[in-house]
């Protein structure tokens, strides 16, 4: 053997078995490519999941929207005024935003419960005032239908006592019925009102109407 061989004999092999590990590491990765390939895959992926399963589009434009309407307070309120509320909305709320009553009012008249429509007026009456003289709620102004029939949620005692057969008494009972039961639903409630019977529906029920 070469002098110069046998003098670099472990190098050589050093080097030769270097040379034999880095062949077998290009052979048997795939592809011929190095494993950290395998880490971008991963990357690509975790992206491609995160637009997939991102957040939902949201859906706060198809939620309904409260509609607002407007109320008009008046009498033993301590903040009487206009006020604008969710329709639906019970009337109790109505009078906590205009301050409560005042220490006049005569609040056992007023049913709490009602819910408020748009444009009605909420008349708070002071102690000794009389029922049949003060419309506590009145929704909207009265006025007639087109063909002549009385709302009868809309009508004051006045547009009642119009009706054939009934007289201030009877006007002020409809009136009274309203306030503390709230809005009429169907035309056959006023038989519920003390003195309107069959008889007198009857001949009201084509002049009367609900809305």
């Amino acid at each position: 053997m070469h002098p110069l061989i046998e003098k670099h004999k472990g190098i050589l092999m050093i080097a030769a078995l270097g040379t034999a590990i880095v062949m077998f590491y290009f052979l048997n990765s795939s592809d011929g490519q190095p494993e950290g390939n395998g880490l971008n895959s991963m990357t690509i992926e975790a992206k491609d999941l995160e637009v997939e399963g991102g957040e939902a589009p949201s859906d706060k434009a198809s939620e309904p929207v409260d509609e607002s309407v407007y109320v008009d307070v008046k009498g033993e309120v301590k903040k009487p005024g206009l006020y604008e509320v969710k329709k639906g909305e019970r009337l109790k709320s109505v009078i906590d935003r205009a301050g409560g009553f005042t220490a006049k009012a005569d609040s056992k008249l007023i049913n709490l419960a009602i819910k408020v429509t748009d444009e009605m007026l909420i008349y708070v009456p002071g102690e000794g005032e009389a029922a049949a003289q003060v419309p506590f709620i009145q929704e909207n102004a009265a006025s007639p239908g087109e063909d002549g029939k009385i709302n009868l949620n809309e009508a004051s005692q006045e547009d009642f006592e119009t009706l054939p057969g009934i007289g201030p008494a009877k006007a002020a009972a409809f009136v009274q019925y309203r306030d503390e039961n709230g809005p009429f639903t169907r035309i056959e409630d006023i038989k519920d009102i003390s003195g309107i019977g069959d008889k007198t529906f009857e001949k009201l029920k084509e002049l009367i109407f609900v809305q």
